[in-house]
């Protein structure tokens, strides 16, 4: 058969089949309506509609690349936002190509010691076997269990698009405890009710594929991961090959870098802040394992080339559970640094959160070099210097207070187990700090040259103090005293901060 229209009643299914497929595969159909518009000459039997179904298989394994292996009955949510379905055959439809489609979601996972892996069993290709069978075949099980599109890129990346945050966030969750082979869940059962609609003849994760003793030999892997989508705004993209693209990619994307940079050896999963509310709006009739076993961190806003994005990061109960302790804390931080209130507020809610994480620390701190308790230093515990360091700011000692504040961010950036999201941000408000600290010392030099017989009324105070100016060393105690005499030390320290909040605004930055 050259040509459809050579179509008898004495041709085979098999004979249309092959030529179809030859026209499939030099390119010539490659949507389905372009196929059905050529199969016009057919008759409309269950026989036509069979040959369709084969052919459409073909179409969708050659030229829909991520999305070749969706069907409205394995991927119903995900067929129903990336396909645009035929009125006449349901098992059948084009994909949305080079056209924005909103309100879906994506995670980018990265697996830890991948390559460090890889690497050591470089000469054991059983290890590297069985790695590569728990990514390529436990991983897409437990995905498609919920209606998820899995797919592996660039060795250890896993990529996974799904038409709900609840479905999509238990695929990530469900992944990472069966890489870190943690509880029931590091055979990949997922418990979400939505699992009950997946096609029957797909295997149960409880069926492993790879046999759970094999599984053991591997070591355990930790992740990191961006999730993002569910706004308007957060677009797709399907290339004409097939391929993702759009701002839900780049999101997903920079959050997983996010991730590993600021736990590059723990599991660590950020999520978009609607993202975050999605979840939040689950029927609270379905149950999902993450459910009771995570709980959200806010970390405020994170710049991405420019853009300001909301994020969330996961708190895992199990081993995290203090971080909550402090989360109100956390959260009125950003309120502070939002409304650029550095002439006091920043710096008390600063101070409230260390001493709320070191109250809630079993133990308290401990230095990550040396192994002990960093409770004291020099007889002083990090609760009386906190109190000390809010005492000098409240008596305008703002240079020695900010000097206390720094050294106490040093001690929280050393300890054990700390939250880097915590420690990013206290650093940041340390640094601005210091800016001010700077500019206010500047000024307050200027008042002290403009007003040198208010601060010294002995004219030889006055004599020694332009003497001593030209000697540096000798110079910085007496102006140090100087400055400490200016009338109207908190109405300086009150302008400077004013006029300096616009540009002292923490932006917390992704390079990515």
């Amino acid at each position: 058969m050259n040509d459809i229209k050579e179509y008898s009643a004495a041709s085979s299914a098999y004979e249309v089949f092959v030529h179809l497929s030859d026209k499939i595969i030099r390119g010539d159909l490659q949507t389905f309506n372009a196929l059905r518009s050529y199969c016009s000459a057919l008759p409309d039997s269950p026989r036509t509609e069979a040959i369709l179904k084969r052919a459409f298989e073909l179409q969708r394994r050659l030229y829909w690349g991520f999305f070749r292996d969706i069907s409205p009955v394995t991927y119903p949510k995900v067929w129903n936002k990336v396909v645009v379905p035929d009125r006449k055959y349901h098992f059948a439809g084009d994909i949305k190509r080079m056209a924005t489609i909103p309100d879906v979601y994506m995670a980018i996972i990265d697996i830890h010691g991948y390559t460090r892996f890889c690497q050591k069993n470089r000469h054991n290709m059983s290890m590297l076997d069985l790695l590569d069978r728990v990514l390529q075949q436990d991983v897409p099980m437990i995905a498609a269990q919920l209606g998820v599109v899995s797919r592996r890129a660039r060795g250890d990346e896993i990529l996974l698009l799904g038409g709900s945050a609840s479905d999509l966030f238990e695929v990530v969750y469900l992944t990472a405890r069966r890489l870190a082979k943690e509880g029931s869940s590091a055979k990949g059962a997922p418990t979400a009710k939505a699992a009950l609609a997946v096609k029957s003849t797909l295997p149960t994760a409880m069926d492993a594929v790879v046999p759970q003793p094999l599984a053991d030999a591997l070591p355990s892997f930790q992740i990191s991961a961006g999730v993002a989508g569910g706004a308007k705004y957060a677009q797709l993209v399907i290339t004409r090959d097939g391929d993702l693209s759009g701002t839900i990619v780049n999101t997903a994307a920079r959050l997983q870098v996010r991730a590993n940079k600021i736990s590059p050896n723990k599991t660590k999963i950020l999520l978009t802040s609607v993202t975050f509310q999605k979840l939040k709006m689950q029927p609270s009739s379905t149950h999902y394992e993450f459910v009771k076993a995570v709980d959200f961190f806010d970390t405020g806003m994170v710049e991405f080339k420019g853009i300001n994005v909301p994020v969330f990061d996961t708190v895992f109960l199990d081993r995290e559970a203090s971080r909550l302790e402090y989360r109100d804390r956390m959260g009125t931080l950003y309120d502070s640094i939002g409304q650029g209130l550095w002439t006091t507020r920043i710096f008390a809610d600063a101070l409230n959160l260390m001493a709320r994480i070191v109250t809630s620390s079993p133990g308290g701190l401990v230095d990550e070099s040396t192994g002990l308790a960093i409770d004291a230093t020099d007889s002083i515990s990090i609760i009386q210097r906190i109190k000390k360091a809010q005492g000098l700011f409240d008596i305008e000692r703002y240079e020695q207070a900010v000097d206390e504040f720094a050294e106490l961010v040093d001690v929280f950036c050393r300890a054990a187990g700390r939250d880097p999201i915590v420690t990013e941000y206290l650093s940041e408000v340390r640094d601005n700090y210091r800016k001010l600290v700077e500019r206010f010392t500047v000024c307050l030099d200027r008042e002290i040259d403009e007003h040198l017989e208010a601060i010294f009324l002995s004219s030889n105070d006055r004599a020694n103090f332009r003497t001593l100016e030209k000697h540096h060393a000798m110079f910085a105690s007496v102006l140090d005293g100087a400055r400490i005499k200016v009338s109207d030390r908190r109405g300086v320290w009150h302008r400077i901060a004013d006029e300096a909040a616009v540009s002292l605004g923490i932006s917390i930055q992704s390079k990515k």
